[in-house]
């Protein structure tokens, strides 16, 4: 059987119209009438395949092709929503290929073992709220913290009356949940999200893991005074100290880091704000990310003692508080064994890495055996309009996907 890379093309095409703006630009942030707009046409394709889809108590969309035996399902899924101004593949691609191996299946007449489901996670990006993986989480149960009916979001509405245009109660979310013995395994076809395939000049990557996280907000307290007046001697400046951290980041990665540890800072305030004012004040958020919790550790503690060691040079005080937090997922050797065997039988290339990304299956990978296939994105290039990967790439990607389906149908027995 062969997919029709033709349809997946267009389909991501149509589907990227449907967060067409005023000004031009494509966005799907999740909630918006454009994310559901996005939503009702991929449910749609389904429903012209006689294919039901139903939405759960936490906002995700699942389309369910019943298998010929009552056996726990195969999960194909990813996210429709996106960041302001993204591109056509993150997420999309996940989605509209287990849409392809669905209609693939069912054209052919072939009936699997399993049920086939593929879902659509709600909110991956976390763009209103600042917090992402909704719908995921409560799939697998995973604490997102305090999260209240009175969160604002970033356009000034709560997540109350947010989520209920989406037709979802938040204290009903719980039951979204879904239980490990219902699922044979989770796969995620997705877009590299950065260079390492293309520099490499790999087709295909097979996922080894997902980095964790953690993010931080970061406050220096100094004096504010009179930019003209204050001697250089005399000042307490919080942004100068927020600096010196910033611009030691690098350094401190490059020596005590792996070769896929990060750490950014991204956001930045500083107060009161003024051309002729020394800020008093300034805060950051700072993330560290890496696939060992050992070296989050470390990196933390250094980062920790330079910031400790920048403020009393400048006389200033400061607080560093952890916000928000993910620890690592390994994808499941069989199903990385799957993958390979695959693309060894096509003989296809590929590359087994890391992925420094966020993906729902980080939280999916806790509760189920979970694989995750990458193809190159071309430049590295993600979140952005300028965000592309090839079309022999695209149908090699959905190629894999479904033959790995069709191999994991025919194992017996339970996913170790």
């Amino acid at each position: 059987m062969k997919i029709s890379v033709d349809r997946v093309i267009s389909r991501l095409e149509e589907i990227y119209e449907c967060g067409r703006q005023a000004d031009g630009t494509h966005a799907r942030v999740a909630y918006s009438p454009e994310d559901q707009r996005g939503r009702k046409v991929f449910a749609d394709y389904f429903g012209s395949l006689g294919i039901p889809v139903r939405q759960d108590e936490a906002g995700n969309l699942i389309a369910y092709l019943e298998g010929e035996e009552e056996l726990p399902s195969i999960l194909i899924g990813s996210h429709l929503d996106t960041v302001i101004d993204g591109g056509k593949y993150d997420g999309a691609l996940g989605c509209v290929a287990g849409l392809e191996v669905a209609e693939t299946l069912k054209r052919a007449g072939k009936k699997l073992r399993h049920p086939l489901e593929v879902v659509v996670f709600t909110d991956e990006e976390g763009i209103r709220f600042g917090n992402g993986m909704f719908g995921s989480a409560a799939f697998c149960q995973v604490s997102m913290g305090e999260l209240s009916e009175e969160d604002m979001d970033i356009y000034g509405r709560t997540r109350g009356e947010v989520l209920k245009e989406y037709g979802v109660v938040l204290k009903d979310a719980i039951c979204a949940e879904r239980m490990p013995e219902t699922v044979h395994c989770m796969l995620e076809l997705h877009v590299e999200q950065g260079k390492i395939l293309e520099d490499h000049q790999k087709p295909l990557g097979v996922v080894s893991s997902i980095a964790g996280v953690r993010r931080y907000e970061v406050t220096l307290t100094g004096e504010a005074n009179h930019s003209g007046s204050t001697q250089m001697r005399h000042r307490k400046d919080a942004l100068v100290g927020a600096a010196g951290l910033i611009s030691s980041l690098p350094g401190i990665v490059r020596e005590h880091g792996n070769e896929f540890s990060v750490a950014t800072v991204g956001y930045i305030q500083a107060w009161p704000n003024a051309v002729n004012v020394i800020p008093g004040m300034c805060r950051f958020q700072l993330e560290i990310r890496d696939q060992e919790e050992s070296v989050m550790d470390r990196l933390e503690s250094l980062i920790h003692d330079r910031l400790e060691e920048n403020c009393r040079k400048e006389g200033l005080d400061f607080s560093m508080r952890l916000y928000d937090s993910h620890v690592p997922g390994n994808m499941n050797a069989e199903l990385k064994e799957t993958i390979q065997s695959v693309c060894e039988a096509g003989q296809i290339d590929y590359e087994i890495l890391p992925s420094g990304a966020f993906h729902d299956s980080l939280l999916l990978c806790g509760r189920f055996p979970t694989g995750m296939i990458f193809i190159p994105s071309i430049g590295g290039i993600s979140h952005s309009p300028m965000e592309k990967s090839g079309r022999e790439d695209i149908e090699r990607g959905c190629q894999v996907l479904l033959d790995t389906v069709l191999r994991l149908d025919k194992k017996e027995g339970q996913i170790s």
